[in-house]
């Protein structure tokens, strides 16, 4: 979508029946240091970037995250968007592919993880992500 110049990435729209518990919280925090590691990846392979969602809520919410990463990864890097539900006062842990093909010339990328849920948007730090031929 194109509004006078750059481009809207999207627009999340959570909707909650009454609401969730006031105070409630979703945190990432618990597993930021599991995407704050690099990735180093032989070309051909595969690893995994991951982040855990957790939540002091009494009810399930849903939990939507998407991986951002610069144009040239985006194939392999996957899947693009994934969804789960954190379970009541629990955590789930979202994982997305780094499977760069066998003709993926060697570089140095970046990644990140923006997490929506409960009407919040959290974003994990950039992580380096690493081709080795």
């Amino acid at each position: 979508l194109s509004v006078a110049g750059p481009s809207i990435d999207f627009v999340i729209l959570h909707w909650y029946p009454g609401g969730i518990a006031p105070g409630a919280t979703i945190s990432a925090a618990e597993s930021l240091t599991k995407t704050t590691q690099a990735v180093d990846i032989a070309a051909g392979n595969t690893a995994r970037l991951c982040v855990t969602v957790g939540t002091d809520a009494h009810a399930d919410l849903a939990v939507e995250a998407h991986v951002i990463s610069p144009w040239g990864t985006w194939e392999w890097l996957r899947p693009n968007i994934i969804g789960d539900f954190v379970p009541a006062r629990g955590t789930v842990e979202l994982e997305f592919d780094v499977a760069p093909p066998t003709w993926t010339e060697p570089g140095q990328w970046w990644a990140l993880i923006r997490v929506g849920c409960a009407g919040e948007l959290l974003y994990t730090p950039a992580v380096a992500v690493t081709v080795r031929s």
